[in-house]
């Protein structure tokens, strides 16, 4: 993220499913990415995020065969309410 490798530094499996908005992988390397978008925890197991930061957040890198594949905050990050929060499409 902004240049810098948050998770997976030696390299992970993950699976992304390219007919929603999930991007899984190892949960220790997906906290990391929720923590540094500023993405909370709820005790449902829900992960939220203000709907405002959506505007503001990186891309996110994934290097698959030595190529960069960027997801931009618009495909993980869905809008749940109409004003105050949405979810991340990682797990």
């Amino acid at each position: 993220m902004r240049g810098r490798v948050v998770a997976c530094p030696r390299g992970c499996q993950a699976v992304v499913d390219s007919g929603t908005m999930l991007l899984a992988g190892p949960p220790r390397d997906i906290a990391t990415i929720q923590h540094h978008i500023g993405a909370s925890e709820y005790p449902s197991g829900q992960v939220r995020i203000s709907c405002r930061a959506k505007k503001s957040l990186p891309d996110i890198i994934f290097v698959i065969g030595g190529t960069k594949f960027p997801v931009p905050a618009k495909t993980y990050i869905q809008q749940v309410s109409r004003r105050f929060w949405a979810v991340t499409g990682l797990r």
